[in-house]
């Protein structure tokens, strides 16, 4: 193997559970909607089509060494979009068996699998949900081709209900198959923080940290005024390394300033770090990198070229290279860089 491409090749232990993952690229969670929908019984949406567990096989057989879903909703009235996978406690169908095919079909060539749970709060579309609950009652305005519901802000006894949501969806994913989960953040820095941080203490009193990973997606910086700012992730990503989580997950922007489309997608192209390094985050996450003294770091956004990819691995300044569009279009694409076939995804 070529110099220039060992360090992708290279696995990592996840130190809290002991899992190896193969190799330094991950599939990044990308809303996959291969799942059932009735706009008539809420019953009978979220249940995994054939074509979900068909997608994570080609994703396992392309290479692969981390496997993220894309959303799963823990409330079927608080949906990301139609199409969902969901994993609500109330749905009367039984989802250990439900996900266990994609579960097994994501983990067959050694992968590991990490589905992501999620309560999307106010980026719920008004046609699923006209009065979604959320944090509070701002709502989200006309983005990504959608409106949005008006929120009604969660009561105390309503939080708690979905932190024993999170709690329910894990288990029923360990049971199913799965190495762990990651999960999304939003909000405040205190109130995100609080509830992030109260469901992972409530998963590890459940599901150990040396049998079940717990795992993360944050943004470096929300790039809106009076988002989440890079100082405020940092204090959020120690905090969360020191409850438990052993994987980060980083990328950038909200569904109000998506970074990864429209003008702060034009913007972070151009700058330096895109154009000589490859990434639009990297500048952050080799920044957040230092904050951590054992979890595992990734960065999502803009890879597209594995000399780029090896070089952020290999002096370090990240752990692992997430891909989200690349291997939508080629779930080969890790397979080919690993044999030195393909260097550059032309997206």
């Amino acid at each position: 193997m070529a110099a220039h491409i060992a360090p992708l090749a290279q696995p990592i232990t996840l130190k809290l559970s002991g899992k190896v993952i193969k190799n330094r690229m991950y599939r990044t969670p990308l809303s996959e909607y291969a799942s059932t929908y009735d706009e008539d019984n809420v019953e009978n949406c979220g249940m995994p089509l054939p074509r979900y567990a068909e997608l994570y096989q080609e994703l396992a057989d392309g290479g692969a060494g981390l496997i993220c879903t894309g959303n799963i909703p823990i409330h079927r009235d608080n949906l990301e979009n139609y199409n969902n996978a969901v994993l609500d406690i109330n749905n009367p169908w039984d989802p250990v068996e439900a996900f266990r095919p994609a579960v097994q079909a994501a983990k067959s060539r050694g992968a590991l699998f990490l589905p992501q749970l999620q309560f999307p709060g106010r980026q719920v579309p008004e046609f699923l949900n006209p009065n979604p609950k959320s944090s509070a009652d701002q709502q989200l305005g006309p983005c990504l081709n959608k409106t949005y519901g008006k929120p009604i802000p969660l009561t105390v006894e309503e939080i708690k209900d979905l932190v024993g949501r999170y709690v329910w969806a894990s288990e029923v994913l360990y049971k199913a198959g799965a190495d762990g989960v990651i999960m999304s953040t939003g909000g405040s820095l205190e109130n995100r923080a609080r509830f992030i941080l109260e469901i992972v203490h409530a998963i590890k009193s459940k599901l150990p940290s040396d049998k079940f990973v717990i795992a993360a997606k944050l943004n470096c910086q929300d790039f809106i005024k009076g988002g989440t700012s890079f100082a405020e992730t940092c204090v959020v990503i120690k905090w969360l390394e020191d409850a438990g989580v052993d994987f980060f997950d980083i990328s950038g922007g909200t569904y109000a300033s998506p970074a990864w489309r429209g003008n702060i997608m034009t913007e972070l192209a151009e700058r330096p770090s895109q154009k000589e390094r490859g990434s639009y985050f990297i500048e952050w996450a080799q920044e957040l990198k230092k904050v951590l003294s054992r979890a595992v770091i990734g960065t999502t956004g803009g890879w597209r070229d594995s000399h780029r990819m090896s070089e952020a691995v290999g002096c370090g300044d990240i752990d692992m290279v997430g891909l989200g569009r690349p291997l939508r279009e080629d779930p080969n694409f890790v397979n080919q860089i690993l044999r030195e076939e393909s260097i550059r995804s032309n997206l």
